[in-house]
């Protein structure tokens, strides 16, 4: 295998959960909803200790990396931690070891969660790089900065709208699930707006729930955990896709319990699944 294909491999299995991830944050309803299955909002504190694992695979290829978000409180902020690592055949191929780490807080006067700063550390084979994305809510402005090997390599900043939000993709799961977004609905459809790119340009993401009908005949009963089923379509760029398309399973409180990335660059479709979800306690 060259290494090319290797590098794209080792890059695909690891977006997958945080493609699925970034296809919730901050959205815009465009349709009216055939089906309700509203999930409950959730409170801010039933998250905190949670910790989810999922296991990343392809073709017949199970297990070839695994990647687990938890988070936890520090005062009146947010910390929530996404790590991925190659094992078995990714690991022998070449080593990848990804942690993002969101910090953010409620917003004044509103339910929902805001972002302070996200950090994405990316680790392949003796070569690293890192970004941070800082939020000034005060001064209107966020500001960003790449490195690689230790580096700073770019660096920019946005002026921020009165009143806009920019969620990080955790960020934006976590608001999710407390309903900030509204309801989630059978064919109801969302016109979804994530981080800008490095130009400040707007990256714009399609999702739209599938109606009840929809879900019993796609799923066929196979994921007994599953409630809701995401059809997705972003920017093929942002995960290698020729397509940019994805499928999202998540239950009855909006975790994502199997997500699947179509027609990955030389290796088709890639999956994720949830293993393991477990809850320690804490002070909230």
């Amino acid at each position: 295998m060259s290494f090319r294909r290797t590098f794209s491999f080792v890059a695909a299995v690891f977006t997958v959960v945080l493609a699925a991830l970034w296809t919730i944050s901050w959205a815009e309803t465009r349709t009216v909803p055939a089906w309700s299955g509203e999930p409950p909002a959730l409170a801010a504190y039933a998250f905190v200790g949670e910790e989810l694992t999922y296991n990343l695979g392809f073709w017949f290829f199970s297990g070839v990396a695994v990647g687990k978000i938890s988070l936890e409180k520090q005062g009146d902020i947010y910390v929530a931690t996404l790590k991925a690592h190659t094992t078995g055949i990714a690991e022998w191929l070449r080593h990848r070891e990804d942690t993002y780490i969101a910090r953010f807080e409620r917003a004044p006067g509103s339910d929902r969660f805001r972002t302070l700063s996200f950090e994405e550390d990316v680790t392949i084979g003796s070569k690293h790089r890192r970004t941070v994305t800082l939020i000034d809510y005060e001064r209107g402005v966020m500001r960003w900065r790449k490195w690689k090997n230790g580096r700073l390599r770019k660096s920019g900043e946005f002026i921020i709208p009165p009143g806009a939000f920019y969620d990080d993709p955790i960020t934006a799961f976590y608001n999710l699930r407390r309903g900030v977004y509204g309801p989630i609905e059978g064919g109801r459809e969302y016109l979804i707006k994530t981080l800008p790119s490095e130009e400040g340009e707007d990256v714009d993401i399609y999702l739209r729930i599938a109606t009840e009908d929809e879900f019993r005949s796609r799923t066929g009963g196979e994921k007994a955990a599953a409630r809701y089923l995401a059809d997705v379509k972003m920017p093929g760029k942002l995960f290698d896709s020729k397509s940019g398309k994805m499928e999202i399973l998540f239950d009855a409180s909006l975790i994502p319990v199997w997500a699947v990335a179509k027609d990955i660059i030389f290796f088709g479709d890639v999956w994720g699944e949830l293993v393991e979800s477990s809850r320690t306690a804490g002070i909230y």
